[in-house]
């Protein structure tokens, strides 16, 4: 099975280098993508997860599995920083800081959204880990956490998995230029994600000061 969609990809790729050398190590350590897109949402990860919807969409990878492997990653990251948080959240805070004012916007927008914040707050740049230990402060009960969490968690695995498929039907759609058009597309996306973390870190430290 693996063989045919590589024979596929082949043909999609129409003889662009780099790229067939990049789609062969992904069909001889596609398996190896799966822990490492596991650790990467564990802790962030948009780019990783759009990068392995568009290798999905390519068929060296399982959509179904990418989603569920970065579903769990997610889950289980924000689950311990809201446990960190609900040990150790307010001694944490207190010795950074930086993360204060951070955490105080979190608790607003929770009491103000309650559960909608929780279910959002994945696609709010700078604030998700920040966030899950701000809740776990918050008195929130773990199990509500955990129910909300885990669809939550859901939402941004299909969001971001698919995404990234959407992107790699875009650029096959063009044709023989697609594998180009595709690694331009992520290189955009991966350049987009760095410039908007920059601009709001220096708008943050602009703040501060």
């Amino acid at each position: 099975m693996r063989k045919r969609a590589g024979q596929r990809v082949r043909r999609r790729c129409c003889g662009s280098g780099s790229l067939l050398d990049w789609i062969t190590w992904l069909q001889e350590w596609g398996d190896a993508f799966y822990p490492l897109a596991f650790f990467w949402a564990f802790f962030e990860g948009e780019t990783f997860v759009i990068f392995g919807g568009m290798a999905a969409h390519l068929g060296v990878l399982d959509l179904r599995l990418l989603i569920a492997t970065v579903w769990m990653g997610s889950f289980c990251g924000d689950q311990l920083w809201f446990w960190l948080g609900r040990r150790w959240g307010n001694k944490a805070l207190a010795r950074f800081p930086a993360a204060q004012p951070r955490a105080e916007k979190v608790l607003a927008w929770l009491e103000r959204y309650g559960v909608g914040f929780i279910l959002v707050f994945r696609f709010l740049y700078g604030v998700r880990n920040v966030a899950s230990v701000a809740v776990g402060t918050s008195g929130m009960p773990w199990s509500k956490f955990l129910f909300w969490n885990f669809i939550a968690a859901g939402l941004w695995a299909f969001s971001f998995a698919g995404a990234g498929y959407l992107l790699g039907e875009a650029a096959a759609r063009v044709g023989e230029y697609g594998p180009k058009v595709l690694v331009g597309i992520l290189l955009v996306v991966a350049l987009g994600f760095f410039a908007r973390r920059q601009f709001l870190r220096m708008r943050r430290r602009g703040a501060e000061t």
